[in-house]
């Protein structure tokens, strides 16, 4: 290869020198806007006209029954509060976990300053009750909560909670998370498609899985044993009995005993079991 003239190289190199510098300050320019941006919007989200004042400052949207305060109470903030140091994200989580919610998602609006928080409530169809424990004070307290179809228990922590709410489901269930979670999706699912109207049914005593105890409004308690996978039979044998009290003065029967749907039977408060009246 021919050598290139002295004045060319040095033409060339002057290029080169001229290109890199020119490549480091457009480097530095996109580095100070990127920094200017950033201090910009940290200025402008911590400036004391974006901060959330209160309570009214945080829009509630998507709610069909719990009311507005209830969500409000649960956010884990401390007014006032400027918007650059709430997490949507933690909030959302706070949500879902402490109200029946399927979703929650929250969002920062700089004018005006306020949340915008969007929920997606949970069907709550029974309020269930886990077994006591003990509270900060040492006072033995029953834990309530509500459940969903899909046997989520979301805890109600405040007795006030549940006195706000504008209605609440008419079924109450007694048991183990455990058990919720694992048998309560079945057991609803037979029980709505079961003859028995499921408002006939109060309670649902699941304290003894081997003893569980219905509590209906015309036929008192009714023992069905363990729930099998005759539940639906034992089910059908309960509706059977629907016109009982029409037979039989009903302040005298203890309870029904159904753990063999094939034979129902009365046990009397005075303690002698008599063969009920079986129907179609």
């Amino acid at each position: 290869m021919t050598p290139l003239p002295p004045h060319l190289l040095q033409q060339r190199r002057h290029r080169l020198r001229t290109r890199r510098q020119r490549r480091r300050l457009g480097m530095l320019w996109r580095l100070m806007i990127v920094g200017s941006a950033a201090a910009g919007s940290l200025w402008f989200l911590s400036h004391p006209n974006w901060v959330i004042q209160s309570p009214e400052d945080v829009h509630i949207s998507g709610n069909q029954w719990l009311p507005d305060t209830i969500v409000r109470q649960q956010l884990p903030l401390s007014y006032p509060e400027t918007l650059v140091q709430v997490s949507p994200q933690a909030i959302a989580h706070h949500l879902e976990n402490n109200l029946p919610l399927s979703t929650a998602r929250v969002q920062r609006q700089v004018l005006p300053p306020r949340l915008m928080i969007h929920v997606q409530e949970r069907a709550s169809v029974a309020v269930a009750l886990l077994p006591p424990k003990r509270n900060p004070e040492g006072v033995l307290e029953e834990q309530v909560g509500l459940l969903d179809p899909e046997g989520l228990w979301v805890p109600m922590d405040s007795h006030d909670v549940l006195t706000q709410l504008p209605q609440l489901p008419a079924l109450r269930v007694r048991g183990a998370r455990q058990v919720y979670e694992q048998s309560w999706p079945e057991v609803y699912a037979t029980l709505k498609a079961s003859p028995v109207k499921v408002e006939e049914v109060t309670e649902i005593d699941w304290r003894d899985p081997s003893q569980v105890i219905l509590k209906t409004q015309t036929l008192g308690s009714v023992h069905l044993g363990t729930l099998n996978d005759r539940l639906p039979e034992k089910l059908k044998a309960l509706d059977g009995l629907r016109y009982l009290p029409q037979e039989v003065e009903m302040r005298e029967v203890e309870y029904i005993d159904l753990q063999n749907p094939d034979v129902p039977y009365l046990q009397k408060r005075s303690s002698e079991a008599s063969e009920s009246p079986s129907s179609d």
